[in-house]
Order: structure tokens, then C-alpha cells, then sequence
């Protein structure tokens, strides 16, 4: 659990950063930046905070060893000494400097700043903040002049709209410490260069994601497998009855899922033969017992299909396992189709 209540600003570093194929250089800030604005330093605070809202964690890794990693050793040198948050800052800003090889990457403002009393896992810790504004929106500035509103533009940084971050938390240092990220370009070519290149980050296999991982494996499972000789109805009623386990329960047995949620024997022996294979595609072994993430959960619920989409434009939806005493599913060989049966006491 994060608590970002008490976090305070112990030193902040701005840079700017440009697009290396269009050469556009580095500007390294020769001083540290002195905020003695309370209401700046509040808006910053909200700038750079707000985006974290998903307990999802990374570490610093590298396919050698995790000493080659540039970022890594740059924060390591910070939380020794952040007396040197300047010059590591400077060489972390040429870092990146040297990954902006894509042509769509903006130029931007590049902050490192020091966080004191940061709460994790009810452990008080100091942070490393690493952000990169890169898009300016245009702002109207009305301002008032004899008896008129005169309507004046300017660009500006929206602070609503963090382009890129990340937190770095004095933790497990040996492991890679512990680090939360923000990309809102996530899923373009170019964004790449943020969590790969410049950070080289790895998800940590905690109880989120393990939580995560086994819901995502459900899924896959049912749409795979279970598909295959399985109506709509029963598949969707298969999720329910996975995601009802997950949400009912503080701890994952692997043995109580089986009984609950995949009933038969048959069931059992088709869900552990694709457990194995898709352990083995993804490279890593599920854990078998674990603490259960409710906001793994919640996240994982919004990409279950619960609706039974019907091709004479139709849609039922199936909230939970317990609906499955109230539909049947038959077919009418006069109209040679297939229906479904509703039962209800009343229309609410």
C-alpha cells in the first residue's frame, strides 16, 4: 500500500532533453531548481503524483547483469549521497538523450527530484522521481483592459496530462528497487524508449501480479479451451465463477479453485495441461499459493467478457455465477434456431 499524504520535496533538477536523430541537444541545468513557492510546489506535487494510481511494480533489470543498467546505477548514486542529485540528474538527462532515436519523440523537460516520507507497505521511505513532459497544450489567458476582456493564447504544460514517468523507492535495492511507472504513450512505436531503453524495467512477480497473471490465465483458458465444447452461456458463467473467487477470497489455494470454480475432474486435467503450457510460453511458474490483489481484480474484471452477444442483435448479460438457475439455453427446430430462457419474479 503507497501513501503519498506526507511526501514532501527534498530537491528537484530540470533539464531539457531533445530528439537525438534531429539533433537537438541537451540543456543541462547548472543548478538545482530552488522551489520556494508553497503553491508551486503543491501543483508539482499534483503533477507528478497523481498518475500513479495502479499498484503495479517494476524493477531495474539488464539482460547481463543489473549493474549494467545506466538508470539503476544513476538512482543508486542518488540515494547514497543526494548531494549529487545535480550531476547524476545531468548524466541521466544524456541517458535518455541517447535512446530518443525515434523520429516521433518530442523534445521536453526532464525533472528528477528527491521525495522524503513516502509510506510503502507502512515503511517511511525517500523516492526518486523521474518525469519527461513532452506536449504543450494551447491556453486561452483572458485579461481585462478599459471596459473589455481582451482573449490572449499561450502553450503551456497541462498539469492534468503527465507525459512520462516514474517512481523509484528506496527498497530492495539489491533486487532492483522498487518502481512505478506512467507512459500515456504507451502503446506507440516510439514508446519504447521510456520503459525499455532508458529504464530497462521488468514487472515484479508480487501478489499483483500474480493475481493478475492467474485471472489473465482464466481467461485465456476459456477462450481457448473451454470454448471449444462449452456455450457462451457456460463460459461466461466459468469467468464469474473465477472472478467471485478471486474477489471472495484473501488468499489464492489452488486446490479450493479447483473444487469451486472448475468442478470436474475432466475440467481439472484440461486447466492444469494448459497451465503448463502457458507457464512455459511465458516463461516463469505461477506461484501456488498467494495473497490476493483486489485491485488486481478489479482491473482484471473490466477485460472479462460477461455479455452473451447474440447475432439477432441482442445482448445478455450474466453478472454473476448465481444467474446460471435463471437462463436455459435449447434450440426450436421449427425456426432451426438456437434461444435462451429468462426466468424472473419481476422487471426492476
Amino acid at each position: 500500500m503507497i501513501d503519498f499524504a506526507q511526501m514532501t520535496f527534498k530537491a528537484l533538477a530540470v533539464h531539457k532533453v531533445g530528439n537525438k536523430v534531429r539533433q537537438e541537444g541537451v540543456l543541462q541545468a547548472e543548478s538545482l531548481y530552488h522551489l520556494s513557492d508553497d503553491d508551486l510546489k503543491n501543483i508539482l506535487l499534483d503533477y507528478f503524483l497523481k498518475p500513479f494510481k495502479k499498484e503495479e511494480f517494476f524493477k531495474f533489470t539488464h539482460d547481463t547483469d543489473l549493474s549494467f543498467n545506466e538508470t539503476y546505477n544513476f538512482c543508486k548514486n542518488i540515494f547514497d549521497n543526494k548531494q549529487t542529485l545535480l550531476e547524476q540528474s545531468g548524466a541521466m538527462a544524456k541517458h535518455l538523450y541517447n535512446q530518443a532515436t525515434h523520429p516521433k519523440i518530442q523534445s521536453g523537460e526532464f525533472y528528477v527530484t528527491y521525495f522524503a516520507d513516502c509510506i510503502l507497505d507502512d515503511e517511511v521511505i525517500d523516492a526518486i522521481g523521474i518525469f519527461k513532459s513532452e506536449n504543450k497544450d494551447v491556453y486561452l489567458k483572458p485579461e481585462e483592459a478599459t471596459n473589455n476582456l481582451l482573449l490572449n493564447y499561450e502553450q503551456g504544460i497541462n498539469i492534468k496530462k503527465l507525459d512520462k514517468g516514474c517512481l523509484v523507492f528506496d527498497t530492495f535495492a539489491n533486487e532492483g528497487y522498487r518502481v512505478l511507472i506512467v507512459d500515456r504513450f504507451s502503446k506507440n512505436d516510439e514508446a519504447r524508449y521510456w520503459k525499455t531503453d532508458f529504464l530497462c524495467l521488468a514487472r515484479v512477480h508480487d501478489y499483483n501480479f500474480n493475481t493478475e497473471n492467474y485471472l489473465h490465465m482464466c481467461k485465456e483458458f476459456c477462450e481457448d479451451v473451454y470454448a471449444e465444447n462449452a456455450s457462451r452461456k457456460d463460459q461466461v458463467l466459468f469467468l464469474n465463477k473465477s472472478l467471485n473467487y478471486f474477489t471472495e477470497n484473501d488468499s489464492f489455494d489452488p486446490q479450493i479453485f479447483a473444487e469451486e470454480v472448475l468442478e470436474a475432474p475432466e475440467q481439472v486435467t484440461l486447466f492444469e495441461q494448459f497451465k503448463e503450457n502457458y507457464e512455459e510460453n511465458m516463461g516463469y511458474v505461477s506461484n501456488e499459493d498467494f495473497k490476493i490483489s483486489q485491485a488486481a481484480v478489479k482491473t482484471m474484471k473490466r477485460k472479462f467478457k460477461t455479455l452473451i452477444k447474440l447475432d439477432t442483435e441482442i445482448d445478455i448479460k450474466l453478472n454473476s455465477e448465481n444467474t446460471e438457475q435463471y437462463i436455459e439455453r435449447g434450440y426450436d427446430e421449427q425456426r432451426d434456431m438456437y434461444f435462451y430462457k429468462v426466468f424472473f419474479r419481476e422487471e426492476v
